[in-house]
This record gives C-alpha cells, sequence and structure tokens, in this order.
C-alpha cells in the first residue's frame, strides 16, 4: 500500500461520514480516501494494542478499543454510500448521460468503467434476444478522409483469335449396377446400446443482492461518577479526558466500571 499524502485524524472520518450522508450525490473528497481510511484503522489498533499491553483492565484501554470500533463502522458507512452513488452515475452513463467524474478516487474511477460496460450489456438484452445486430457509434469522433489513390490506366489486351472445338470422342458405356454378393450383408442391432441418461436440468443458482443497510455507530450508555483522585489524561471514544478529585464526570458504561474497579471513582447514582 502506498503512503498517503497526509494522515487522516478520527474527526476528518466523522466530517467525511457526515457529507456523505447529507448529500444525494457524490461529493469530493481526497484522492487518497480508501488508503488514509486503511492508514486510520491501522494506527488506531496499534494504539488499542499499545494500551492493552500496558493494562488491559485500564480506562485508556477501554477508550481506545471504543473508538478503533467506531472508526471501522463509520468507514464501512461512507465505503457503502460512496459505492451506491458511483454505480447510479455508471447507469446513467450508459444510458447516455454526461456525468461528471471530477469526485472519484481511482479505486472508484476502476468500479466506474466496470460498472458502465455492464450496464450497456445488460441494456443491449432484449436487442440481442430479437437479434438485432448493434454497433458502437463515434459521432464526435472528427472523419478522417484519406487521400484517393490514382487510377491505374488500363492496358487494351491483345485480341484473341477463337480456336476450333475438339471434336467429341465416344465414350465408353460404363455399367454402374452394383455388384451382387453370395453373402448376407449383416445389419448392427442398436438394441444392446444403451440409452443415454437423461440429464437434470440444473437450476441456475440465484444470487439475491443483499444490500446491508448501513449502520450508525451505536452508543453505549454512560454512568455518572464522582472522582477519588487524581488522573492522568486519557483518550475517550469521542474526546480527551483529564480528570482530578472531587470531579463529577458523565462517562460511557465500559470506562466508568474500569474506573469504579480501580477503586479511582464512585458512582454517584450506582446502577
Amino acid at each position: 500500500m502506498s503512503p498517503v499524502l497526509q494522515p487522516m485524524t478520527f474527526d476528518d472520518l466523522c466530517q467525511i461520514h457526515r457529507e456523505e450522508m447529507k448529500a444525494r450525490a457524490l461529493t469530493p473528497c481526497r484522492p487518497d480516501l480508501y488508503r488514509a481510511m486503511a492508514d486510520l484503522l491501522n494506527r488506531l489498533r496499534q494504539d488499542y494494542d499499545r494500551q492493552i499491553a500496558i493494562d488491559p483492565d485500564s480506562v485508556m484501554s477501554e477508550g481506545a478499543n471504543l473508538r478503533r470500533k467506531n472508526a471501522d463502522s463509520i468507514s464501512k458507512v461512507i465505503i457503502s454510500l460512496r459505492t451506491k452513488k458511483v454505480c447510479n452515475k455508471a447507469i446513467l452513463s450508459a444510458d447516455g448521460g454526461n456525468e461528471q467524474l471530477d469526485a472519484l478516487t481511482p479505486e472508484e474511477r476502476d468500479l466506474y468503467d466496470q460498472m458502465v460496460s455492464v450496464a450497456k450489456r445488460h441494456m443491449s438484452t432484449v436487442d440481442r434476444i430479437r437479434g438485432k445486430k448493434t454497433i458502437d457509434t463515434h459521432i464526435d469522433e472528427p472523419i478522417i478522409q484519406k487521400p484517393a489513390e490514382p487510377i491505374p490506366e488500363r492496358i487494351p489486351e491483345p485480341e484473341t483469335v477463337p480456336q476450333p472445338e475438339p471434336e467429341m470422342e465416344e465414350i465408353p458405356f460404363v455399367d454402374d449396377t452394383p455388384e451382387m454378393f453370395d453373402e448376407p450383408i449383416m445389419e448392427e442391432s442398436f438394441d444392446d446400446v444403451p440409452e443415454p441418461e437423461e440429464m437434470s436440468p440444473q437450476e441456475p443458482a440465484v444470487h439475491e443482492d443483499v444490500q446491508e443497510t448501513p449502520k450508525e455507530p451505536v452508543m453505549t450508555d454512560c454512568i455518572v461518577l464522582r472522582v477519588l483522585e487524581d488522573l492522568p489524561p486519557f483518550v475517550g471514544p469521542d474526546r480527551d479526558y483529564e480528570l482530578h478529585k472531587e470531579d463529577v464526570v458523565t462517562l460511557p458504561a465500559p470506562m466508568a466500571m474500569a474506573l469504579i474497579n480501580s477503586n479511582k471513582a464512585v458512582a454517584v447514582n450506582p446502577l
């Protein structure tokens, strides 16, 4: 995978997701979108593995895990939305439309070209069944006129003297009657030949197009805590936290339970 032009942040990913959800058309984006999303997911995974190695039960490990899962879900939604929009452009273009392709990434341009070819072939299905021949016309291409080739002069052929026809010779008569044989000809019997087994037609497998409905990232329940001691800054699923003693804060349930279990905070309203 080639390096990205500029590393993508979690906030950048969320901004792209919001724009794709609001717009019906394909929104312009960075040309290395797919490589940048893959790089972001790899970096979030490495950060989570690093926190797990330090302390798997810490609140920072829980926060890094939640952020990694949210980024993965948002990336899948963005890819699904943009794929549908690219396919719509390809179908309109195959039907004769003039579509703008500036917002497509290199990966989406490959998908667009393949979809246009498939859509054109599918739209001519009825003509192929009827036996109607269709050809691709290039109306916009300039007409190239070739220079006229000189016509060679025709050389008159010499007159030929007709030759006398040869006399017909007598052809001896040949008897074409087939000779009769004394021994009778044995005809082969086809009774012993086994009849071919009937082939059961194989029903074509029906592939149902299953369209997954893009899902929004699921937000976990929250718990209100009172902090018992000063805590170092740590990363949450949607923001960074810096808590001090006697602070009252609302945290996601996994992070809150990690602080309660480590006796660094208590729940204000226990569940």
